[in-house]
């Protein structure tokens, strides 16, 4: 059990000590315990991860924003796999010291075996930072961000399933898999707002560079190590630059609406061959829309995915065939914050992907914001005990 917990700090060191960029996921910390939402309810310093138009929607007495850093990270593993991979192995190692394995023998290996067919796992960490100088000009926000996901597939094959041949061979040919990605952006976010007798439009751009390292980590299933996959050998490392677009209206009534496309350039990556397996994963666009009500002392909204973001289109050379389309997403969700005269914050929110790839779940938080200069916001979420998320962040405002 303590292993499966150790994956997201292992993710989050790599991100932390590597290319440090920015992402196409986000972990803020206010909008993850609000469900995810953002795209009609960020502020001026986090409106870059989720609606750069929102960049221009600041207060009077706002004049700088400092987020350093948000840190996150996401683990489902309900069909335990990773515990599930810890127990085969040492199934396994009995299995081998013994001089003449019988039946018996053989049946508790593959009887391990089985309770990993086809199980996967899902692991996601985000480091980010960002420094936001909003003005009646055109308001900016400089970001840096890195995102890794990634899932873990047990890829079983029929011949150790077979009692004799296990015996015969003494060996197998069964194997684990870490297939994920770590997408690193460095960007800036430009906006302008337009405001009218009923309220007030805002729009923004922000073009931004991307390095991604896909990562396709095969191994005997009996050997398998978990943060054995940062080994280059296991990595491929591409480059280019995307664009993110973002409108978003605010009524004087408090009603607001957002709409915003993200990588609005395709682009596809290979990975190494490893073992005969490569893929390809892909960087789709995807849109949002956002509806919500703002007051001072709360907020409620609603956040769509338009569409999936695909991730692994193909992967080819498994003993079994892969469903790539269980690592695509499309997220909904609903939040609310109650705000105490913008000291203390109480957040809570319900998020679900409409893919079905991942469990609903349940998210909440808290922020502290003293004299609204210093802020600390803390949040988690919650599907089940093999499905948590947490994300921390600091930022200051003057």
């Amino acid at each position: 059990m303590a292993r499966k917990y150790l994956l997201a700090p292992t993710l989050i060191a790599t991100l932390v000590s590597a290319n440090s960029y920015a992402a196409v996921q986000s972990f803020d910390a206010r909008s993850f315990a609000m469900g995810g939402i953002g795209a009609s309810t960020a502020d001026y310093l986090t409106a870059t991860f989720h609606n750069p138009a929102l960049t221009a929607r600041y207060g009077e007495d706002d004049d700088v924003g400092v987020l350093i850093p948000s840190i996150g990270a996401q683990v489902d593993d309900s069909e335990e796999i990773i515990d599930k991979t810890e127990d085969f192995s040492d199934i396994y190692d009995r299995f081998s010291a013994i001089t003449n394995p019988t039946e018996q023998d053989a049946q508790l290996v593959i009887d391990a075996l089985e309770e990993l067919q086809s199980n996967r796992a899902n692991v996601q960490a985000n480091v980010s930072l960002a420094v936001a100088i909003p003005n009646e000009y055109v308001s900016v926000n400089m970001f840096i961000k890195a995102y890794a996901d990634a899932f873990i597939f047990a890829d079983i094959a029929e011949d150790d399933l077979n009692t004799d041949k296990l015996i015969e061979n003494g060996s197998l040919t069964s194997q684990a898999l870490t297939m994920g990605v770590v997408i690193a952006e460095a960007g800036v976010s430009f906006a302008k707002s337009y405001q009218s007798s009923h309220g007030t439009f805002y729009y923004g751009i922000t073009p931004k560079y991307q390095q991604v390292t896909t990562i396709n980590y095969v191994t005997d299933i009996e050997n398998y190590e978990f943060d054995d996959w940062d080994d280059d050998k296991y990595q491929t490392e591409e480059s280019n630059i995307n664009l993110d677009i973002g409108f978003a209206y605010h009524m004087n009534n408090g009603f607001a609406f957002g709409l915003v496309g993200k990588n609005l350039v395709k682009n596809s990556y290979e990975t190494s061959a490893t073992k005969g397996i490569n893929g390809e994963y892909v960087i789709n666009p995807t849109y949002i829309a956002s509806a919500s009500y703002n007051h001072r002392l709360f907020t409620v909204g609603v956040d769509v995915d338009l569409n999936e973001a695909e991730g692994y289109d193909s992967i080819a050379g498994t003993l079994n065939a892969v469903d790539t389309k269980a690592d695509n997403k499309q997220m909904a969700g609903i939040g609310v914050e109650f705000n105490a005269f913008d000291w203390a914050q109480v957040r809570a929110g319900y998020q679900t992907d409409l893919s079905d790839n991942l469990a609903d779940q349940f998210t909440a938080g808290l922020g502290l914001s003293p004299f609204d200069t210093f802020h600390i916001d803390l949040s988690a979420s919650y599907a089940s005990d093999n499905e948590l998320g947490a994300v921390i962040q600091t930022s200051f405002t003057f």
